[in-house]
């Protein structure tokens, strides 16, 4: 389909999205092959929609999102969309897409000298507080803990 095409090149341009855009491109393409011949069309038609979804929101994890819009851009309610997704990735989209920016929060921690503040500035965080609060929640130390243990580790 195009709207997968323009995620490809869209992944493709950007060198911050590139990791997780191709990573849930792959997933996406595991899980067609996965499927093939397989399973109803209803559940093809739902992994597609949920694939459709995790790759619209790796593609703009920084931006702040609006789950029911995306669920209407998707041509599905929003509480179908939000069963569904929880049903297939265990997170509801709103924790999927926290936990997607916390991931490349660690990676920003882990590769660059960048500050936590300018880390949550990139990464659509309200505050470096926020930023912060979610994190610990996310892996237990706060971000400049989280860094000097990792650094210390190797």
């Amino acid at each position: 389909p195009a709207s997968e095409a323009q995620h490809v090149r869209q992944a493709q341009r950007s060198t911050s999205g590139r990791q997780a855009a191709l990573a849930t491109l792959g997933l996406h393409i595991l899980a067609l092959l996965e499927h093939a011949g397989t399973g109803s069309v209803v559940e093809r038609q739902m992994d597609d929609v949920i694939q459709r979804a995790q790759l619209w929101i790796g593609g703009h994890y920084p931006e702040v999102l609006n789950m029911q819009q995306l669920a209407r851009e998707l041509n599905v309610s929003y509480s179908w969309f939000r069963h569904a997704f929880r049903n297939r990735t265990g997170l509801s989209p709103k924790q999927y897409h926290v936990q997607m920016r916390l991931q490349k929060a660690q990676d920003f921690l882990a590769n660059t000298a960048k500050s936590v503040k300018e880390i949550a500035a990139i990464l659509g965080f309200d505050s470096p507080y926020h930023l912060s609060a979610q994190f610990k929640g996310y892996s237990g130390l706060a971000p400049d803990r989280w860094r000097r243990r990792l650094h210390r580790a190797l």
